[in-house]
């Protein structure tokens, strides 16, 4: 993560892995994420990006919290190439490393919002428990 490769620049200063991140941070999070999945892949572009998708993941696991209400920007965009580059990414991955604590708020919010259960047809199982699966798939909208 410190800048050559694939991987793009740090997004945090070095030995700042534990700062909370603001809702001003978590909006910068979530528009260069949907920016660099808006860009080809060949795109030089990419790279100056790709710091997003890593602080996502890294969220995900550290700051779950976090990561739900950027999840949650993000799908605001809304076009079915973000969507479905969410639905197989971060919110997958959040449902694979936290899904018991967020199934609730899960079914709540796929019960008033159409959008959300069409989010959720788009992800897998992976290494999901069954019993979480089940419940996903009980409010998920219809394979896309």
């Amino acid at each position: 993560m410190d800048g050559d490769g694939l991987r793009g620049k740090r997004h945090r200063p070095v030995g700042e892995e534990d700062v909370p991140v603001n809702p001003e941070q978590m909006r910068e999070i979530a528009h260069a994420w949907i920016d660099l999945h808006r860009l080809s892949e060949d795109s030089p572009g990419r790279q100056e990006k790709f710091w997003s998708f890593d602080r996502l993941w890294e969220l995900v696991h550290d700051d779950p919290e976090a990561a739900w209400n950027i999840i949650q920007i993000i799908r605001q965009e809304g076009s079915d190439l973000i969507l479905s580059n969410l639905a197989a990414g971060p919110l997958e991955d959040l449902l694979v490393a936290h899904g018991d604590r967020f199934i609730d708020r899960v079914e709540m919010l796929a019960e008033h919002d159409a959008q959300f259960r069409r989010l959720l047809a788009a992800t897998w199982q992976n290494s999901m428990p069954p019993a979480l699966w089940r419940r996903i798939k009980a409010v998920a909208g219809p394979s896309w």
